[in-house]
């Protein structure tokens, strides 16, 4: 649920346009109401990560792309492929675990490290290790590792030795441990932990990147909740573009959405609300309310201009 504030002055200011627009424009308080409202729920999703670089464009390819990268990032910045030939740091995570195998003497976790010399096509693997991963004898690979080892100190890492099968717990905890959110310049490990293959990994990544647009969906379930408004006795769809994003449309199940309406002759209130779009305070560090309420009065107020031409001046003071 968002939770955050909006400055007296800003909300006022959105209040009273928000009367003006209403009678200008010969609408009912609660059908002008109802279709800022809609509006809200747009901008709401625009202005909430992930946004491209340069922020804004919340409803674009460019910021799902940002979502997918992000999420990817994340995860490598914990989880590296045993067999993954690009990847700088493999060829030392394995070395690490082929000394903690040996320090331990588990022949299982060594013979799965040396991968049936797969490792040795790893890059920035040292001679020595290269001569050890590539000796087809793994009866003497393991005690030429022993004996090379043998003053080591091996690196655990705070999840455990060995390979990592279920990605998801460890993830999940990790990102606990920083509100949900892995910062950009952030070092989550002291250690990060190997997969076996990079068909895993790589599978996993895309499994997390299928949530990308998640928060966003619960503005869109509050659009949809909303009561249309009437104008010159017609419904009118506004918000259309934020419902004809697939990307964040495809967690419409969601439910996270909803909205409120009361109206009577002397009042009228609508409420929208994400149950989600707050989580780790992602809406108070993008300022996403205030944006909203800002861009809101900004776009009455340019209809209005339109729309009453010359008369506006007299209007805006």
């Amino acid at each position: 649920m968002v939770t955050v504030s909006v400055e007296p002055a800003s909300r006022n200011r959105f209040l009273e346009a928000l009367r003006r627009f209403a009678a200008e424009t010969g609408q009912t308080m609660k059908d002008a109401a109802l279709e800022q409202a809609a509006l809200a729920c747009q901008d709401a999703a625009t202005f909430t990560p992930p946004l491209p670089k340069g922020g804004g464009r919340g409803l674009s390819k460019a910021a799902q792309t940002a979502g997918d990268n992000a999420v990817a990032g994340d995860i490598r910045k914990l989880y590296v492929a045993a067999n993954d030939r690009n990847s700088a740091s493999a060829a030392a995570l394995l070395s690490n675990q082929l000394a903690y195998a040996t320090k331990t003497n588990d022949r299982s976790l060594f013979d799965k490290a040396i991968g049936k010399g797969t490792m040795q096509a790893l890059k920035g693997l040292s001679p020595i290790m290269r001569k050890i991963a590539n000796d087809q004898n793994y009866d003497r690979a393991f005690q030429k590792a022993k004996n090379y080892f043998n003053t080591t100190n091996p690196i655990r890492t705070e999840y455990g030795q060995g390979f990592v099968q279920e990605l998801r717990p460890p993830h999940n905890r990790i990102k606990g441990k920083f509100g949900g959110r892995i910062g950009k310049n952030v070092r989550p490990t002291k250690v990060k932990m190997l997969v076996e293959s990079k068909g895993d990994l790589d599978a996993y990544i895309k499994e997390r990147q299928a949530m990308v647009g998640y928060i966003k969906s619960g503005w869109a379930s509050a659009l949809r909740s909303l009561p249309k408004p009437m104008i010159n006795g017609v419904p009118k769809d506004f918000g259309v573009d934020l419902l004809a994003v697939a990307w964040i449309n495809r967690h419409t199940g969601s439910g996270l959405g909803m909205s409120r309406v009361a109206a009577d002759q002397k009042n009228v209130e609508v409420l929208v609300r994400n149950n989600r779009g707050n989580v780790n305070d992602i809406a108070v560090d993008a300022r996403v309310i205030p944006l909203v309420t800002a861009n809101r009065t900004k776009q009455m107020l340019a209809r209005l201009k339109h729309l009453l031409g010359p008369n506006f001046r007299n209007f805006n003071k």
